[in-house]
């Protein structure tokens, strides 16, 4: 069994972009799940469902649930379970930077990312985490450059421990980008394919939160 759990940024950002109904396409030819947690679940249904301007995109989400396009985590790992682990990697991350001058503990993720990289370690499967927030992404990818990112985005000198990051490795991650891009390419998209589609596509995504480059999308624009 496979597993793509998905965090709530990138949700939003299709939705924003009317293309959330390639989710389903794509889990059409998907040999696995794809897997909402309960802490996303709260940001993509519950919370948008009780105001009025998001409450149709809500419904959406709600609906794909209720079909099975998504799974929720619960029928692979107990919620209990997932609150433990959730529990424990935000106490590991919180712990990471502090800053010079106070030595204040800076929350670097939030429980519903925390809640991706749980159960993705607790699935016991091969599993890809769909999210487009970079902060999460470095805490394995490259923890080397965290430190400088968190400086300039908080404008204050901070301290890090790094080691602490060591056991958060060996995560796989996607962008809402690269999901386009693999609908692209699989014809999945109900308008003829062409470089202006794609450039829409992706720089659609940038524009509503995914972190990647415009270099970046360049780049994947070559490889078609």
């Amino acid at each position: 069994m496979k597993y793509l759990i998905f965090d709530a940024g990138p949700i939003i950002s299709l939705t924003m972009n009317g293309m959330l109904y390639l989710v389903e396409n794509l889990k059409e030819g998907f040999d696995g799940e794809f897997i909402l947690t309960p802490q996303v679940k709260r940001e993509v249904v519950d919370r948008p469902m009780k105001i009025k301007k998001y409450k149709l995109e809500a419904i959406q989400v709600n609906d794909m649930i209720e079909r099975g396009v998504f799974k929720m985590s619960s029928e692979i790992v107990s919620n209990q379970k997932l609150d433990v682990e959730v529990k424990r990697i935000l106490k590991v991350t919180g712990g990471v930077l502090r800053t010079v001058q106070t030595g204040e503990k800076i929350k670097i993720i939030h429980s519903g990312e925390a809640a991706c990289l749980a159960f993705s370690k607790l699935c016991g499967a091969e599993s890809v985490i769909i999210i487009d927030e970079r902060t999460t992404r470095m805490l394995t990818e490259a923890p080397q450059n965290l430190k400088e990112m968190m400086e300039r985005k908080l404008h204050t000198p901070l301290k890090a421990e790094l080691s602490l990051l060591d056991e958060l490795k060996d995560f796989k991650f996607i962008r809402s980008a690269e999901l386009l891009f693999v609908a692209y390419k699989k014809g999945l998209i109900p308008i003829k394919k062409s470089k202006d589609l794609l450039d829409a596509l992706l720089y659609g995504v940038k524009f509503k939160g995914a972190a990647i480059s415009s270099k970046e999308i360049e780049e994947m624009k070559k490889l078609v």
